[in-house]
């Protein structure tokens, strides 16, 4: 049976029934579909051997492993195959930052060993065995840092791994998809960031004006959209963009104990924010001088100048470095653009929630300063 007790508190896709329906499909083989039905979403091309169960059905032991901000993460352990991980929307679909199949398709480009390997996906609930959307992927061992313990060890090991991944290149900004032509959904307009931005501001306009009036966070909108507007004609004008995981806090980060190694193991999770982008998104979201809660690792400049060089000497080893990598202050000077972008979208977000619930209260406290000076304001 699934492990987990009622709680009337958690979104339906967390509760007991869903992970009764997660067993019954796994029992009756429809949760991962056979590898080798045309039909199947399956990624059929290098999943890892460890990773393929001998059989897609059978007796299996189904646990809640928590709850984020878009999907309730489910364990399947079947008696003799490798553990793998459900995740479940509890928002309507809409609200996701893209389709189910654009984050699998990201995952499958992704280099081996940097995040889970994408075994199954339904993204029509009409279809799927469980009667929600759902993503199936192998389960990445090891669990998050608090970004108080990070070291200049875990910067420099993040850093190299990130550098694998953004090996992968794009021809823009825009989703990935399956087949042959990954890049066929990424418009082949000039790039922009700036359209982007204003969108998310008006959207935060209209339906965050209470707590932006509150916490008197509208210079903190004007001050984002001017500064992502001074790096627009970069983005537009860059020569290389990357697979990008889009939400890169410490929280989608595993470390995995390696007998022997000073740092655990490294790996991604949580792709759902995963495209193609500049690469400097990924490397402004991990922290900086702008932190709070268990998402943002606290560095000031040296720490920071220290993660890049890091992961510039690491794009080197791995074969040329485009100009829009290997041009210091421009890549700094967008890694501000995305810190002002992503942490000011993090402020409204926490502030909407400390309406509801008193304990983000302190973490909106802690975060309005940072940001302000970071983004020339007053405190």
């Amino acid at each position: 049976m699934a492990e987990e007790q009622l709680d009337e508190d958690l979104p339906a896709a967390a509760r007991p029934e869903t992970g009764e329906r997660i067993l019954e499909a796994w029992r009756h083989g429809t949760l991962v579909l056979p590898l080798r039905d045309a039909t199947s979403p399956v990624r059929l091309p290098g999943l890892h051997k460890s990773v393929l169960p001998a059989s897609l059905s059978g007796a299996a032991r189904v646990s809640l492993l928590g709850v984020g901000e878009h999907f309730a993460a489910w364990r399947v352990a079947p008696q003799e195959n490798a553990p793998l991980l459900v995740r479940v929307p509890h928002v309507d679909p809409a609200e996701l930052p893209q389709s189910l199949a654009h984050e699998i398709a990201a995952l499958a480009l992704a280099p081996v060993e940097v995040g889970p390997e994408p075994i199954a996906y339904a993204d029509d609930p009409a279809a799927s065995p469980l009667g929600v959307p759902y993503v199936v992927t192998s389960e990445v061992p090891g669990t998050a840092a608090a970004p108080g313990a990070w070291t200049t060890a875990h910067l420099a090991a993040h850093a190299e791994l990130l550098a694998r991944l953004h090996t992968v290149a794009a021809p823009g900004r825009g989703p990935v998809s399956f087949g042959a032509a990954p890049w066929d959904a990424v418009p082949t307009s000039t790039p922009s960031l700036i359209a982007e931005v204003a969108g998310a501001v008006a959207d935060w306009r209209e339906h965050a004006a209470a707590v932006i009036a509150e916490h008197e966070l509208e210079p903190f909108l004007e001050a984002t959209l001017a500064r992502v507007a001074g790096v627009e004609e970069q983005i537009g004008s860059l020569d290389a963009f990357a697979l990008t995981h889009g939400d890169l806090c410490a929280t989608n980060i595993m470390w995995d104990e390696a007998p022997g190694s000073e740092v655990p193991r490294v790996q991604y999770i949580d792709f759902e924010w995963a495209q193609a982008d500049d690469p400097a998104r990924d490397l402004a979201i991990i922290g900086g001088s702008v932190h709070a809660g268990p998402w943002y690792v606290p560095m000031d400049e040296e720490a920071v100048a220290g993660f890049v060089h890091v992961y510039l000497e690491a794009r080197r080893r791995l074969g040329p470095v485009p100009d829009a990598i290997a041009d210091l202050p421009s890549l700094r000077e967008r890694m501000r653009a995305w810190t002002a972008y992503e942490r000011t979208g993090m402020l409204v977000h926490l502030a909407r929630r400390a309406r509801g619930r008193r304990s983000y209260r302190p973490l909106v406290e802690r975060m309005r300063p940072l940001l302000a000076a970071e983004l020339g304001l007053p405190a």
